[in-house]
């Protein structure tokens, strides 16, 4: 790598937020709305959509390793990642809009259609995932200077979040689907745009290894830190039913799918608010700490939830985002974990293995999201629910009721577990090492 320290300008961090942005449009557009576009509006039976989103999701974890590789063995003339970055953005709008879009065929056209849209929107989102974060470390070698624009990214996530909470429902409400989605996707795309004239790739590494599922595995089974994390991540997000479920819940529950822009901003405002408090409290706390209390609070405020219902609606929206905070306050630490991680493999097998366990990182949140998606959609289907109804019974109004409250509490539980018995790395073990290791390198190059 070169010695030089390549620092970017405003407009390129700024073009970099709006880029995320516009690809988080895309994404909470479609974890939130999608299944419930198909089951009520093109009529897919409910568990036939769980059985797509499951196979399709799985499929994208599987292929993440062997998209990234891909792009990491491409060395394209504009840059090597760049170029991804450019063409996703021209094609990630257009097949949202396909996904989105109601043939109003026979079931068997509209069922391959669906399958066959969402399994290609995966791969196209996987393309875009791994070079937009990779480009922060090309952008430039400046170690702050990365962890601000990748904070950026994350900022930007929030404020999508908070975008499709507060105006898709509305939008969805007097529009309809297909009509909001090219507004969203028309945004999305203006916001995108602008990186293609303003970021640059400015330092040249070394080649790594390519990331295979195999040396996923390989990478996991020789580090028990990763794999207790990834395990406690997982039940986590297998388990995490209440995006996948809010807009059921507001539309048949509270009698509005419009709730649903008050019941996302409770999500979405702690993903914008924590990124600049979590600094603060891991130096104050530990991560290890932050992430069993978030852990041990999203359940207490679920159980009470559920038991209080939603009768009183404002008393409903502060439990809900308390228990947002709690959750989201660990698993935005995710990348954090990975870093220490990194380094504790380095320290005891001497291999950094670092494309590889960021890997481990993507396909466990696809994974998670997978098994979310097709759980909510399948117990919902149990207690009787039916989306072409005009009506839903009341114990399907009780089974949407309790996968938004209690499902998520299982995969916390799990993980409260898992990662309190057996996960002991903290901050002080990580910076021991690494100082361990510089002393050791130093020696060796003398």
């Amino acid at each position: 790598m070169s010695n030089k320290n390549y620092l970017t300008s405003k407009a390129e961090r700024f073009s970099y937020g709006a880029w995320f942005v516009g690809q988080n449009i895309i994404y909470f557009m479609v974890i939130s709305y999608l299944a419930i576009f198909l089951t009520d509006e093109v009529g897919i039976v409910e568990g036939a959509v769980a059985t797509l989103f499951l196979v399709a999701r799985i499929w994208d974890a599987v292929n993440d390793p062997m998209l990234g590789s891909l792009v990491d063995k491409a060395n394209l003339k504009k840059g090597k990642y760049k170029p991804w970055v450019d063409a996703v953005t021209i094609l990630m709008p257009i097949i949202t809009i396909l996904v989105f879009w109601n043939f109003n065929g026979s079931y068997g056209f509209n069922l391959a259609y669906a399958s066959i849209s969402y399994i290609v929107f995966g791969m196209i989102y996987t393309i875009s995932d791994v070079p937009i974060f990779a480009l922060a470390t090309v952008m430039t070698d400046n170690p702050d200077e990365r962890v601000s624009i990748i904070s950026i990214g994350r900022v930007a996530a929030g404020v999508a979040s908070l975008i499709i909470g507060i105006i898709a429902p509305q939008l969805i409400a007097n529009l309809g689907y297909q009509s909001t989605i090219i507004y969203l996707m028309i945004v999305s795309f203006i916001l995108m745009f602008p990186l293609r004239f303003l970021v640059k790739e400015r330092v040249k590494y070394k080649k790594e290894d390519n990331v295979t599922l195999k040396s996923m595995i390989k990478a996991v089974a020789s580090n028990k830190y990763l794999m207790i994390f990834y395990l406690a991540y997982i039940a986590i997000n297998a388990t995490f039913t209440s995006m996948t479920i809010a807009p059921y819940f507001a539309k048949w529950n509270m009698g509005d799918i419009g709730f649903n822009t008050i019941m996302m901003a409770t999500m979405a405002l702690p993903i914008i608010l924590l990124p600049a408090l979590t600094p603060m409290l891991i130096r104050k706390f530990g991560k290890r700490n932050i992430f069993l209390f978030g852990i041990g609070s999203s359940i207490i405020f679920s159980i009470a939830q559920y038991f209080v219902g939603y009768e009183n609606v404002v008393l409903f929206l502060i439990l809900n985002f308390l228990k947002m905070i709690g959750l989201i306050a660990p698993m935005m630490m995710n990348g954090m974990f990975s870093a220490d991680c990194v380094e504790y493999g380095a320290y005891t097998t001497g291999q950094r293995n670092a494309g590889m366990i960021f890997s481990v990182q993507t396909f466990s949140t696809k994974l998670g999201s997978a098994i979310s998606s097709a759980l909510a959609l399948t117990i919902i289907s149990y207690f009787g629910y039916r989306g072409t109804a005009p009506v839903q019974t009341a114990e399907a109004l009780n089974g949407i009721w309790i996968t938004l409250t209690l499902v998520p509490i299982i995969g916390l539980v799990i993980a409260f577990i898992i990662f309190g018995k057996y996960y002991d790395l903290n901050e002080d073990d990580v910076q021991k090492m690494i100082d361990e290791m510089k002393e050791k390198n130093e020696l060796e190059t003398e």
